[in-house]
Formats: structure tokens, C-alpha cells, sequence
């Protein structure tokens, strides 16, 4: 796994500690399948831009 991508899981489980988010919850609020969000957490799949793009968004917006 790249640095970007292991970086971008670290944030991810970063933000669901911190506002206590499951990953049902990320993969909808990025429009990601569960299953998707789940293997890029765990770095098993490698996200489009389009998906790394919306993870980053939605990580950098605090939950509603």
C-alpha cells in the first residue's frame, strides 16, 4: 500500500474514532459502497480518485 493510501486509511479510521462513525455510516455519507469502503480502509482495494476525493472530503467536514 502507497503512503497516500495508507495515510488516507489512518484518516478515515481517525475520523470514526474521533465523531464515533461506523463504516456503514462513511460509505454512505461518501457514496461508497460499505464493501468498497470497507477493503480501502483495510487496504485491500485501491480507490479511484473519484472516491479517494470524496473520502477526503467527507473526513475533512465535521459530521452533521
Amino acid at each position: 500500500m502507497s503512503q497516500e493510501l495508507n495515510d488516507l486509511a489512518e484518516a478515515i479510521i481517525a475520523y470514526q474514532k474521533k465523531y464515533d462513525k461506523t463504516d456503514g455510516e462513511m460509505a454512505f455519507g461518501s457514496r461508497i459502497s460499505v464493501e468498497k469502503f470497507h477493503g480501502i480502509k483495510t487496504g485491500e482495494l485501491q480507490p479511484t480518485t473519484e472516491e479517494q476525493s470524496s473520502l477526503k472530503g467527507l473526513i475533512a467536514s465535521k459530521p452533521h
